[in-house]
């Protein structure tokens, strides 16, 4: 089902309207293979293939739902080169970046509020790859000093502008500095490689253990990971309900300005009415669920103290979702949730606060 979209004050911010305009991808682009890409980017740039080995071919962990009715199988990203599932995404970004440009001598600019910039930062750092990135205002000076150590330039984004601010920020860097922005939330191969590699490994693995899920949970954040895990999953089992999960504080089209709100890392509707590019030709065929920060840090809570698992707050919101369809179900069904990561220092310490 489609969720609400709420009005959308007048101020909206006016270059990354335009350029999520211009460059929003359309179903054959999001469905286009990753491989080619890939190909022609590790021809032009040798060493992207030392990265390669360390990205995928992550843990698929049974868990109990959170009534014990059925099993969640938690999709682990923790283990990827820089921790989280973001690896995959910088990894395609790159790729396409190379690719498309002909040459391995860009100059990129992106935008994030954490997971991304790190996986670029360190990958870019390995490639010898020009990279500039844009934060949101308050982003924690760890992060910042992170990614400078890594040889990234960092700018913040306006004072309250939220994410959305640093996506703004960024366009215009792209512009003043000339440099390629990556631009994950139009990017197709961001869904093209979790659709050829995240879903063919959930499906293999899961095929293997003679399992039908009944629901796929991932947290929204650009979308791709989402969108292309599901793909992957509903050629193998069509009935299997695809979760949107975003996070009750800001929800998916919300149009109400960014705030700075403690919600799940890295997910939520961008502000403004604004929808997500990769999602939004596909949102009549996914369930959207919302999940509120304190419901997500107390799953954390819960899975590390019953399980020995430690998750992100997105990572926990998608069980929790999961574990609502398999405990409305009859005994014993299977589904699988997206865990990002493992959670950040300041996930951790709201979890222990809350």
């Amino acid at each position: 089902m489609t969720a609400p979209v709420m009005t959308a004050p007048a101020v909206r911010p006016a270059d990354i309207e335009r350029t999520l305009t211009a460059r929003r991808p359309g179903r054959a682009d999001i469905e286009a293979p990753f491989a080619p890409l890939e190909r022609r980017a590790l021809r032009l740039l040798p060493r992207l293939a030392h990265l390669r080995p360390a990205i995928g071919a992550t843990p698929l962990v049974p868990v109990p739902s959170r009534a014990g009715r059925g099993t969640v199988w938690l999709k682990a990203e923790a283990t990827n080169l820089t921790g989280t599932v973001k690896a995959r995404t910088a990894y395609a970004l790159l790729c396409a970046a190379v690719a498309r440009a002909g040459t391995p001598d860009v100059r990129l600019v992106e935008y994030s509020g954490g997971s991304l910039a790190l996986a670029l930062a360190e990958m870019c750092a390995a490639l010898g790859l020009d990279l500039h990135l844009a934060v949101p205002h308050g982003s924690p000076d760890r992060l910042v000093a992170t990614l400078r150590r890594y040889g990234a330039h960092v700018t913040h984004g306006p004072e309250g502008g939220g994410f959305l601010g640093a996506m703004d920020e960024a366009v215009r860097i792209a512009e003043r500095e000339g440099r390629h922005l990556l631009l994950q939330h139009c990017a197709p191969e961001a869904v093209a490689v979790h659709r050829e590699r995240t879903g063919a490994e959930i499906t293999a693995r899961l095929t293997q253990e003679g399992i039908r899920p009944v629901a796929l949970a991932a947290a929204v954040g650009s979308a791709g990971t989402l969108v292309g895990t599901a793909q992957a999953l509903r050629t193998r089992w069509p009935s299997c309900t695809p979760l949107a999960v975003l996070p009750a504080e800001a929800p998916y089209g919300d149009g109400r300005a960014p705030d700075g709100a403690r919600r799940m890392s890295g997910t939520g509707g961008l502000g403004h009415g604004l929808r997500q590019p990769l999602l939004a030709p596909y949102e009549d065929d996914f369930t959207f669920t919302e999940i509120g920060y304190g419901e997500a840090l107390e799953a954390m809570r819960q899975l590390r103290r019953s399980q020995q698992i430690a998750v992100s707050s997105s990572a926990a919101g998608a069980w929790l979702s999961a574990s609502r369809v398999v405990d409305q179900a009859p005994r014993g069904r299977h589904a699988v949730a997206v865990a990002a990561g493992r959670g950040t220092a300041e996930e951790w310490a709201h979890a222990a606060d809350h």
